[in-house]
């Protein structure tokens, strides 16, 4: 299975109806849950996108997204055209953890300014203890800083390791606590949060308006949630369309302007079947998502 590092390393080695009515009674209830634009993280589609891009591009806009997430493909000039011509938009892209500022973090800043990024987003679902948390935190207040001088917001994305107990806390709150809000915020994983066995509301209420990026991703009914292991290998799928699976997604779409959302991305990193069918499963399904 093509994981998300190599998707990267390959990568690197080479409107929505009511918009104009999203204000304060955007969530209100018998409201459209989500009013703004359905993005899409284009790892979902990763191997189709390695196959033919422009083609690819075409498909997902067909089926309705009118965003994507994008990785830091080779070629972003043919990449940016291929978007425009899909009638696509790329807000955010999703890059590799950053070891060092410079050359790393400055590399990767320059090539999300190549796409006309505006956010940039990191994650790796690392194993660490408090102090090593409290070390990527301040890393992460440069990085922040560097990427802020550039225009674009720095983002963490956490899978489920960050949300593990190390010294009576997290490395996602240490993250959250330690780190300058302007410099850091987050994109929230509401599959990952929820497999760790954590309420996404919980961090939206302590931590108001962080999380500007949200993926959007449903656990399959019946996974055992574990915030120490994966989900094991050779057990059902625990990525379902969502719609499909045990997440309250009413529920979180009725507290999410508490996250600061600005932009949500379906995402499924393992599909039964077509991913075409996966992601219009679940645009349909965010589409006329309502709020009673």
């Amino acid at each position: 299975m093509l994981t998300r590092r190599d998707f990267l390393g390959g990568t690197l080695g080479g409107i929505a109806a009511g918009a104009t009515a999203a204000g304060a009674n955007a969530w209100g209830a018998g409201r459209l849950a989500w009013p703004k634009p359905i993005g899409l993280e284009l790892y979902t589609v990763r191997q189709l996108m390695a196959q033919n891009p422009a083609e690819t591009l075409k498909q997902v806009a067909a089926v309705g997204y009118q965003e994507v997430e994008i990785a830091p493909y080779p070629n972003p000039g043919a990449i940016k055209q291929d978007l425009r011509s899909a009638g696509l938009t790329a807000p955010s892209g999703y890059f590799n953890v950053p070891k060092t500022l410079d050359p790393d973090w400055k590399k990767a800043v320059d090539v999300a300014r190549l796409y006309g990024l505006r956010y940039l987003v990191v994650g790796d679902n690392p194993k660490l203890d408090a102090d090593a948390w409290r070390r990527r935190a301040d890393f992460f207040n440069q990085c922040g800083r560097l990427s802020l001088q550039a225009g674009i917001q720095f983002c963490y994305h956490a899978h489920f390791h960050e949300l593990a107990t190390v010294d009576h806390t997290t490395g996602y709150d240490i993250l959250l606590e330690r780190c300058d809000p302007k410099l850091l915020k987050m994109e929230m994983d509401i599959f990952w949060v929820t497999y760790a066995g954590k309420d996404p509301l919980t961090y939206w209420r302590r931590y108001p308006g962080r999380f500007p990026l949200l993926h959007i991703k449903d656990l399959t009914k019946g996974v055992a949630v574990n915030p120490y292991q994966s989900p094991s290998p050779g057990s059902p799928n625990p990525f379902a369309p969502v719609g499909q699976g045990r997440i309250d997604w009413r529920r979180i779409f009725a507290h999410v302007h508490e996250a600061g959302a600005k932009h949500i991305f379906v995402e499924q990193d393992q599909c039964n079947g077509s991913p075409l069918d996966a992601i219009r499963i679940s645009f349909n399904y965010l589409k006329n998502l309502r709020l009673s």
